[in-house]
């Protein structure tokens, strides 16, 4: 990836990316919902978020590559598994529909590892309330969408990289752009 003038930011996060058939089954157990006012996450952009980073100075991105390079050093691959569809947050008007997903230990290992690396807020539990979850849609300002939580039929899936992603905050939405792959073992 071309490198931008150091003094302009990255907005940058870690994410897991499902393979299109597990996006395609989580889309069409969204549009059964029916969901009004909703915004579909495109495609492409489903992902479930590890570690947000931020904003962060091109001359600074080669030390997140290597923070997030030791944090999937040694990681073996998982299967994640969609388990239900829920409005977030629990309490409040919702702001989106998300699959959540199983945790399993290899997932909590490698985002407590981000988070101890890569956290600008520090936590005695790096993963104490991170919700394995995927951003199916979120409501338009001044929705009124009811509570959602439902089990989700899903196919698992392999997860066997981790990806440092750019994301540029653009009018119709957020474009995602890999910045680089980190493969688990």
């Amino acid at each position: 990836m071309p490198r931008p003038p150091a003094n302009l930011p990255l907005r940058l996060f870690v994410a897991v990316y499902p393979p299109a058939e597990v996006t395609a089954a989580l889309g069409g157990a969204l549009a059964a919902l029916e969901p009004a006012e909703c915004r579909m996450t495109p495609a492409e952009q489903v992902h479930m978020t590890l570690q947000f980073i931020g904003d962060v100075r091109a001359r600074d991105v080669e030390g997140v590559v290597e923070s997030v390079s030791r944090s999937a050093a040694g990681v073996r691959r998982f299967e994640l598994r969609p388990e239900r569809l829920i409005s977030i947050p629990a309490k409040g008007p919702a702001r989106l529909i998300a699959a959540t997903m199983n945790a399993p230990g290899e997932l909590l290992e490698i985002t407590r590892r981000l988070a101890q690396r890569l956290s600008r807020t520090r936590r005695a539990d790096p993963v104490e309330g991170f919700l394995p979850h995927m951003t199916l849609c979120r409501f338009r300002e001044g929705a009124r969408p009811g509570f959602v939580d439902v089990p989700v039929e899903g196919p698992a899936f392999e997860v066997n990289e981790v990806v440092l992603v750019k994301s540029a905050l653009r009018p119709g939405g957020a474009v995602h752009t890999g910045v680089e792959r980190f493969g688990l073992e």
